[in-house]
């Protein structure tokens, strides 16, 4: 059995070791590496096998003689080119894949470049003649079910690799039914198909120049199997590659694919039951929640960046839970961000980003060039839309275990908003003292410079600017309180204060002034348009405390 794997230079991977001490359950999102990950074994068993066929077991001048192997005859890996197994496609030297077995040996293959339809393969010299003749590892890789056709001729078994090598498991199904029929499988894969379907899956006939392959319902209907589920037919698929192929080593790419939860809970028991039976060994890649829950934590292997082992079921359970959460781009950012700015809109972040600009803030880099941020629901408003913050940053932390984040609540004029110290480590949380972001564009010189933009400048736009601060002025309740603001934005009296704090700037205030002024419809999304227009000395300094604390937390 496998025991350890290593992987370098192949499509993906630089050079990254796998420890397979048991069953193992490659988990992660998309495009992680899951299905390279059994794409090199099967390209390692493939390239031992073709090299074996030589039967040349002696090294010449120190190496093992060499074996040709067609693009078209190598089965383990779909592709249109060999340079697409190296690298970023850096087509020269060797690609090495590392296998060590419980039983002592370790046999590395090396996929030596040629032309674009053909590569060399051999052992490195490390290990003895005697041992590698002696080397036995039967792989079955299994990719995930294709379309199935409604008609399939008998093919040759190198016909069958060469469809399975291009993906395409779906086309030699009724091959596989044949194969199983014609040994003593056939029995064990019709009671695994009575008991998860209900139905009795009949003889196929090869008799014609088609196979023939139905199944029987409860009624007594019999149908084609073309005719059934996709449920159905990726179940079969699975069980006929594994009752008619018993191999020690089973990769199985997404048995979970087009599998209501309650089938992908059940198929993997079943995945389960033959590998004890047949002595075999299970590598899965999958990203089913209900599989990986499923799964001794110790069977799990993370992989976002780089290769992880599960040490517990509190791990299980969060890597369940952060496929769910995080998107493909989530986990690129993940990787390569300072840190995640949690706010509670868009409109946040571009005000943010237009004051950063104006103040040539040290943040204003990390929103232009390295910017991940999402949208956040706080705790205790679980009924709003989006992602908790908590919820994403535990999954995020999956990927990196240092990432910092940083929250930026809006206070909502609630009494007390729970806020953290700055420590650039863990999840962060700083709360706006007044109501929201919106309520530091209140500034009447500010307010005056916008409306003039959009009516005209000097005399074509007075009137409205008289119009939109007499709003103001009605808003605040008096001239006085009105003129004091306009003589010190950033320290007004405390009535004003006050009510910046307990008002939604973005719907009472704002867009009281603009209507007034007579610029009607102007969206909140657009808001950001005021903050370009202000000047630096007119951002008030908690603005800099916030660009600040998210500097400090995300070590910029």
């Amino acid at each position: 059995m496998i025991q350890k794997v290593v992987i370098r230079r192949f499509k993906r991977f630089e050079e990254e070791t796998f420890n397979m001490p048991s069953h193992i359950v490659l988990a992660g999102p998309n495009n992680s590496g899951k299905t390279t990950v059994l794409q090199a074994i099967a390209a390692w068993s493939l390239a031992l096998s073709r090299w074996k066929e030589l039967n040349d077991f002696w090294r010449h001048g120190g190496a093992y003689p060499k074996a040709p192997i067609a693009r078209q005859a190598f089965s383990a890996v779909p592709l249109r080119s060999f340079d697409l197994l190296w690298k970023e496609r850096k087509y020269q030297g060797a690609v090495e894949i590392e296998i060590q077995s419980n039983t002592g040996w370790t046999v590395t293959m090396e996929l030596l470049a040629d032309s674009t339809e053909q590569i060399y393969v051999r052992p490195k010299p490390a290990i003895e003649p005697e041992e590698l003749r002696s080397v036995q590892l039967n792989t079955v890789f299994i990719p995930p079910m294709t379309g199935l056709g409604t008609d399939e001729p008998v093919y040759t078994r190198p016909k069958q690799d060469q469809l399975l090598g291009q993906a395409k498991p779906g086309d030699i199904i009724r091959n596989l039914l044949i194969e199983a029929h014609q040994s003593p499988a056939w029995q064990p894969l019709v009671d695994s198909i009575r008991r998860l379907f209900r139905v009795e899956l009949m003889p196929p006939n090869d008799r014609g120049a088609q196979i023939i392959s139905e199944f029987q319902t409860s009624e007594g209907t019999r149908l084609d199997i073309a005719s059934a589920g996709s449920g159905f037919q990726q179940v079969l698929m699975l069980l006929s590659f594994l009752h008619a192929r018993p191999a020690s080593v089973l990769l199985i790419d997404e048995p979970d694919a087009h599998l209501h939860v309650i089938l992908q809970d059940s198929i993997y028991s079943e995945l389960q039951s033959v590998a004890a039976k047949t002595n075999s060994k299970l590598i899965i890649a999958t990203h089913s929640e209900v599989i990986i829950n499923s799964v001794p934590p110790e069977e799990l292997c993370m992989l976002f960046h780089s290769p992880k082992r599960l040490a517990n079921s509190v791990e299980r359970t969060r890597l369940a839970q952060s496929l769910g959460v995080l998107s493909q781009t989530d986990v690129m950012l993940a990787l390569e961000s300072p840190g995640v700015l949690y706010l509670e809109g868009h409109t946040d972040l571009d005000n943010l980003r237009e004051w950063a600009r104006i103040l040539s803030h040290p943040v204003n880099d990390y929103f232009t060039r390295s910017l991940f941020w999402k949208l956040t629901v706080w705790q205790n408003r679980a009924d709003g839309p989006g992602v908790s913050a908590q919820k994403h940053y535990e999954a995020a932390c999956m990927v990196r275990e240092d990432l910092p984040g940083l929250i930026l609540l809006d206070s909502d004029a609630k009494q007390r908003v729970p806020v953290t110290d700055i420590t650039g480590q863990g999840l962060q949380r700083v709360a706006w003292q007044r109501y929201e972001t919106e309520s530091y564009l209140v500034h009447p010189a500010v307010l005056e410079r916008f409306i003039e933009s959009k009516v005209g400048p000097a005399e074509m736009s007075a009137q409205a600017r008289a119009d939109g601060m007499a709003e103001l002025q009605r808003l605040f309740g008096s001239k006085e309180l009105l003129d004091a603001f306009a003589a010190n934005p950033h320290k007004p009296p405390a009535i004003v204060e006050n009510y910046l704090r307990t008002t939604k700037a973005r719907a009472e205030i704002i867009a009281a002034i603009l209507q007034a002024a007579g610029i009607h419809g102007f969206d909140y999304t657009h808001y950001h348009e005021i903050a370009a227009v202000m000047k630096r000395e007119e951002i008030h300094p908690e603005v800099r405390e916030k660009l600040d604390a998210i500097q400090k937390a995300f070590r910029l």
